[in-house]
């Protein structure tokens, strides 16, 4: 009887790192947002094939995106993403692919406070006050509001030539208190020549350049 060597199997090899799936977990999300100030939202991403993939995050329809770095994932929303038409409670819902094309994600719930807008309107009597040159000067008058966001708001007051330039040739100093709802500004007469002007009321919101509102009365003469 003759042994025939048979061949040597082959050594089973085991894979060390098995595929995980992806998961996905918020750990920072904001409970109250605005439609006009910027925030962040993160977290963790587990599974095999996530790192440096894309994470998306969409509140009420807008989506930002960020990338998973050593198994975190942060994305931001910058000042006025959300539009005013989101107010209420809307979904945060956070989503990733891996590398293999399988998908997780997760969602929290926020409350979008309900937007109300400011408004600045300039009244159409203006006064001269005292004589031309120096010591002379425009009161003018009229109402605003702050609406929603109060923070960070400026209000300036110029007297413009009503021409197609629109030229600058005074700054009204606004009385305190303009807050509330009126406003009284005094606007220096010295070296304005006779003519036909404007004046032209901004008030501005040093957080979100959206919510910038003008007003201008109707042309008015100068003697």
């Amino acid at each position: 009887m003759t042994l025939v060597d048979q061949p040597e199997a082959e050594p089973l090899v085991i894979d060390a790192d098995p595929y995980i799936a992806p998961r996905l977990a918020m750990t920072a999300c904001p409970r109250t947002l605005t439609t006009f100030d910027g925030f962040v939202i993160s977290g963790r991403a587990y599974g095999s094939e996530v790192e440096g993939v894309e994470v998306e995050v969409s509140v009420a329809g807008v989506t930002r995106t960020g990338s998973v770095h050593d198994g975190t994932w942060v994305v931001r929303f910058e000042d006025g993403a959300l539009s005013h038409r989101h107010a209420g409670v809307r979904p945060v819902t956070g989503r990733v692919t891996d590398s293999w094309f399988n998908a997780a994600q997760a969602s929290e719930w926020v409350t979008i406070d309900e937007f109300v807008d400011g408004f600045v309107h300039v009244d159409g009597r203006h006064d001269v006050v005292g004589e031309g040159g120096s010591g002379g000067h425009l009161v003018v008058s009229g109402e605003l509001g702050l609406g929603t966001h109060e923070e960070g708001r400026e209000l300036v007051v110029m007297l413009v030539r009503d021409d197609s330039e629109g030229v600058v040739v005074s700054t009204g100093l606004v009385e305190p208190g303009w807050h509330h709802g009126e406003w009284l500004a005094r606007l220096p007469l010295a070296g304005v020549t006779a003519g036909v002007y404007r004046v032209r009321a901004l008030l501005t919101d040093k957080v979100c350049a959206s919510l910038t509102r003008l007003a201008a009365s109707q042309p008015f003469t100068l003697a």
